[in-house]
C-alpha cells in the first residue's frame, strides 16, 4: 500500500502554450469530461486509498487555483496538504521538502509515491497494481522509478536501460539522456529501454540517504524543515501548509530535477514496467491524438484532419494537419508533427520582449 503521495504541480507547460501559460499551465487545463489533468491525477491520487496523506506541491502563485481544483472532488479533500513553493527550483527541492517534512515527522519509513499533475494515465487498476509493485520495492529500500513501453523512437523522453530483475521490477544499468533519432530507434531494436514516466516511489529515509549522498547541498537546505516554524500546518480545505519564512531556504537552494539530483547518481534505483497506457501529453501533437469533444464554433470547408481549441469562431478553408490554438491573447498555428517547436516558438515570444503573453 502507498502511505503518501506527493503531486507536482508547479511546472508552466511552456510546450502547450499559448493555452497553458504562466496563469494557466497545463495541469489546470480541461482534458477529460470538464476535468483537469491536475483534478485527474487527484481522483487517481485518492484511488489508491494512501493511510497518510496527499501532498500538492506548486507555486506559490498557483495555490488559489490549486484550491479551486481540490474543491471541485466529491470526496477525499481531508487527505490534502498543500505545499505552496515561494519560487521554482525544479523537482529535486520540492522533493526534499515534502520528504523532509514527513522524516522530521517521524514517518521516514512511510512509502511515498511522486508523480506529476500533468499526465494522463488509464486505466486506474492497472496503475494501482504497477503502484503496488513499486511499493514492495520501496520497502526493500530501491528508489523506484516507473517504466513506460517505447511505442515509437521518441527523442523527446529520457530512457532508462534495465538491468538485472529485482523483485517484481529490474535494477536501473543506468538512465539515458533525450536521445537522437538514430540513437532511440537503436534502443528499441536493442529491447530493454524504456521512457522515463517522471513517477517515482520510495521512504524519505531511503530518498534522503541517496540525497545526502548525491546533492549534498539540497539535502543540507532542506534538513529539518518539518521542525521549523514555517511549515506549520495553518488551515483545513484539504489542508494547507503556510510558509512564510521558506522564502529564504528556497533561495538558497540549487536548482536541480530529481534525475540529475538523485537518480542518475544512485546504484539503488528500480524500474517497474508499466502495465498502465500513459500520457505526458507534451505537445499538441499528443493533445490532437486524445479523444476530445467537438467545437461547434469551428467551421470546416473542404479541409480535414484539424484539431482546434479557440475561444473564438474559426474557419478552416482547403488546409489539412494543421494545429489551431487561439487562448489567452495569442494565436498558434502549427502543422501536425512539428509540435516540438513550439518551445522555440516560446524562446522567440521571450526574445523579443513579449512575456506578457506567455
Amino acid at each position: 500500500m502507498v502511505d503518501n503521495i506527493f503531486i507536482l504541480a508547479g511546472g508552466a507547460g511552456t510546450r502547450l502554450w499559448p493555452a497553458s501559460n504562466r496563469n494557466t499551465p497545463k495541469q489546470f487545463l480541461k482534458i477529460k469530461d470538464g476535468k483537469s489533468l491536475l483534478q485527474l491525477t487527484l481522483e487517481r491520487a485518492l484511488f489508491l486509498k494512501p493511510s497518510g496523506e496527499v501532498y500538492i506541491i506548486t507555486l506559490k502563485e498557483q495555490m488559489d487555483a490549486v484550491i479551486d481544483e481540490c474543491l471541485k472532488l466529491e470526496k477525499g479533500k481531508e487527505k490534502i496538504i498543500i505545499l505552496p513553493e515561494p519560487q521554482p527550483r525544479n523537482t529535486a527541492p520540492a522533493i526534499a521538502a515534502a520528504a523532509g517534512y514527513l522524516r522530521d515527522k517521524g514517518r521516514g519509513g512511510e512509502r511515498v509515491l511522486v508523480m506529476p499533475a500533468d499526465h494522463l494515465i488509464t486505466p486506474v487498476n492497472t496503475f494501482k497494481a504497477d503502484a503496488e509493485k513499486g511499493t514492495e520495492l520501496a520497502q526493500k529500500g530501491f528508489l523506484v522509478t516507473f517504466g513506460i513501453t517505447p511505442l515509437y523512437p521518441a527523442t523527446g523522453y529520457g530512457y532508462i536501460e534495465a538491468g538485472e530483475a529485482a523483485g517484481d521490477g529490474f535494477r536501473v544499468k543506468r538512465f539515458r539522456e533525450k536521445p537522437d533519432a538514430a540513437t532511440a530507434a537503436d534502443f528499441i531494436k536493442q529491447g530493454g529501454f524504456y521512457w522515463n514516466s517522471g513517477m517515482f516511489l520510495f521512504t524519505p529515509d531511503t530518498f534522503w540517504k541517496e540525497l545526502e549522498k548525491s546533492s549534498p547541498a539540497i539535502a543540507e537546505v532542506f534538513n529539518g524543515v518539518g521542525k521549523r516554524d514555517s511549515f506549520r500546518i495553518e488551515r483545513e480545505i484539504g489542508t494547507i501548509l503556510n510558509t512564510p519564512g521558506v522564502a529564504g531556504i528556497y533561495a538558497s537552494s540549487p536548482k536541480d530535477s530529481i534525475d540529475y539530483a538523485v537518480m542518475e547518481k544512485s546504484s539503488n534505483a528500480a524500474v517497474v514496467a508499466a502495465s498502465f497506457t500513459w500520457n505526458d501529453i507534451g505537445s499538441w501533437d499528443e493533445m490532437a491524438e486524445l479523444d476530445t469533444e467537438p467545437v461547434d464554433t469551428v467551421f470546416s470547408v473542404a479541409s480535414g484532419d484539424n484539431f482546434v481549441l479557440s475561444d473564438i469562431p474559426v474557419a478552416l478553408c482547403g488546409v489539412e494537419d494543421l494545429v489551431v490554438v487561439q487562448k489567452n491573447g495569442a494565436l498558434l498555428i502549427c502543422k501536425k508533427g512539428s509540435g516540438q517547436l513550439v518551445k522555440d516558438a516560446v524562446a522567440a515570444v521571450k526574445k523579443r520582449g513579449l512575456e506578457e503573453i506567455l
